[in-house]
């Protein structure tokens, strides 16, 4: 797991938190430090981008998920996860019902212009 990092990408500055292969803890770690990143920034400025690619799921990172949601609503105009399958897809739909601007993709590459485009 890489520590959160803006990347560019179509002229725009995207917060990309990579958790690709991540065990629940590196998960949940990830998100807090990402939650710092996205407060630090202006209110509906930020364009998120996680990779859960081949991730695990477990009662801490559900936790997580929904402190890291709460934390960053204010502050994130657009998501896009990538990798999610099976029980990290229900989660995160259900962060989705509550919150417009957000996409579950199978590319990265797909989720960076979707997110460009924001």
């Amino acid at each position: 797991m890489q520590e959160p990092r803006f990347i560019e990408h179509g002229g725009k500055r995207i917060l990309y938190l990579d958790l690709a292969r991540a065990s629940p803890r590196q998960k949940a770690e990830g998100m807090r430090a990402a939650a710092g990143l996205i407060a630090a920034q202006p209110p509906g400025s930020v364009l998120l981008l996680l990779d859960v690619t081949g991730a695990g799921l477990s009662e801490e990172v559900e936790r997580a998920v929904q402190e890291f949601g709460e934390r960053t609503a204010a502050h994130v105009r657009a998501r896009a996860l990538v990798g999610a399958s099976g029980l990290k897809k229900l989660l995160y739909a259900r962060l989705q019902a509550a919150r417009g601007g957000q996409a579950v993709f199978d590319d990265l590459g797909l989720a960076r212009e979707w997110l460009a485009r924001q």
